[in-house]
């Protein structure tokens, strides 16, 4: 999938806070530079981030849904691969969306270094049930 124009996006980053600590300093060198320029405003942290011990888990908002970014154009599936990689030691779960509502949700599992289309997800899940619901009809 490819957007355009103007990106948006919304992801949430759940982990320890060492492994997020680690995850922002990848934004903060550039990590993404060949996508859009990073912002420390797309980055919220959890209210009590700076109290978890290193070792529990905490939280990262990443979001820039104040305020779009603008680009020629994001093939998702290249920019997911980066950013997936890069959080592999957190759980990721997020939506990426343009100017024209063209939106792609995924999640990426902590361990995992690929993320999967929650669309593909729900998809699937509706066909399994379907049948199921025909067959109480009758």
């Amino acid at each position: 999938m490819t957007l355009c124009e103007e990106l948006y996006f919304d992801i949430t980053l759940t982990g320890t806070r060492a492994d997020l600590k680690k995850f922002v300093s990848f934004l903060r060198s550039g990590g993404l530079e060949d996508f859009f320029e990073f912002s420390s405003e797309y980055i919220s942290y959890d209210d009590l981030f700076e109290e978890v011990p290193p070792m529990d888990n905490t939280y990262i908002q990443f979001s820039n849904e104040d305020f779009g970014i603008e680009i020629e154009e994001l093939d998702v599936d290249e920019f997911l691969d980066v950013f997936c990689r890069a959080a592999k030691d957190l759980s990721v779960s997020g939506r990426l969306y343009d100017i024209d509502d063209e939106e792609f949700c995924f999640e990426s599992d902590k361990g995992d270094s690929y993320y999967v289309n929650m669309r593909k997800i729900s998809s699937f899940n509706e066909d399994e049930l379907r049948p199921k619901e025909e067959d109480e009809d009758y």
